[in-house]
């Protein structure tokens, strides 16, 4: 009777998968129009695709910060977009409002209301809808190749400047090309973020979002991912993560031997990114 009691009393913890998107567009891009991977981008076709069968499905999308109040088991997702790119308020947003979605946007402060970037009259109307805007830093850099005082930096000005802004609370930070450690985890801290995504792909659960601070893996999605293959990464297909992580170990492998500058310069060579 005694462990039926404990059962009752304890909270639900669900799987509450992360999802990371970067940018929306009407069709993909000509290779030398990039500003990212290409795989990155992905069409208004495949993401309304994605959003229409997570509801479908009966899965609820919840801000970072509405996690921790979850009170009943369920199907829940947390949608993020990177950079703060324009064709997510143009093209994304309308999709997320049309079947009832949220999402929180990662803005580089530095890039905003430049070229193919959100300005801050868009960043206010996705406030306005329900929308989260977080902090992707001031200039996007790799935060592991700066100092302590350019860190602090980069996320007290970010965080400063979004709130103020926008009139809202900021407590969430991705890290610019998943680029992070312990060092930066404890400055972030400091500073006053609560959640921190990565690049990483881990499973995470209501209790991921209750550690002091959050750290929370992502899923990375592309313009390769289907519908299907979606689906059995919120439903954490043991097959489907564990390829998807491995996959991103070998980057990271990859990351550490050349080191992160010359990671990232190899990268835009590669992919011929602007």
């Amino acid at each position: 009777m005694l462990e039926r009691t404990i059962q009752m009393n304890r909270a639900p913890n669900p799987k509450v998968p992360v999802l990371m998107y970067h940018e929306v567009l009407p069709a993909l891009l000509e290779q030398d129009q990039h500003f990212m991977t290409p795989l990155y981008v992905i069409t208004s076709e495949i993401f309304e695709n994605h959003i229409k069968i997570l509801a479908e499905r009966g899965y609820r999308s919840l801000l970072l910060e509405e996690v921790p109040r979850i009170s009943a088991d369920g199907n829940y997702v947390v949608i993020t977009f990177d950079d703060g790119l324009a064709g997510n308020y143009r093209h994304a947003f309308p999709i997320l409002k049309k079947y009832g979605f949220k999402a929180t946007f990662f803005v580089a402060v530095g890039s905003v209301s430049s070229d193919r970037f959100m300005n801050w009259a868009e960043l206010k109307e996705l406030v306005k809808n329900g929308m989260s805007v977080q902090s992707h830093t001031m200039s996007h850099r790799p935060l592991e190749t700066l100092g302590d005082d350019e860190i602090h930096k980069e996320l007290y000005e970010s965080r400063q400047a979004i709130e103020q802004r926008l009139n809202t609370t900021v407590s969430a930070l991705s890290f610019p090309h998943g680029s992070y450690n312990r060092r930066i985890v404890k400055i972030a801290e400091q500073v006053g973020y609560r959640f921190m995504c990565t690049s990483n792909v881990t499973r995470t659960y209501r209790s991921s979002f209750l550690e002091s601070p959050s750290v929370l893996g992502r899923l990375a999605v592309t313009h390769k991912v289907s519908a299907k293959q979606l689906l059995a990464w919120v439903d954490y297909n043991n097959a489907e993560l564990l390829a998807a992580a491995w996959a991103k170990r070998a980057k990271n492998l990859f990351k550490r031997i050349v080191g992160v500058k010359n990671y990232s310069r190899l990268y835009r060579i590669f992919f011929n990114i602007k």
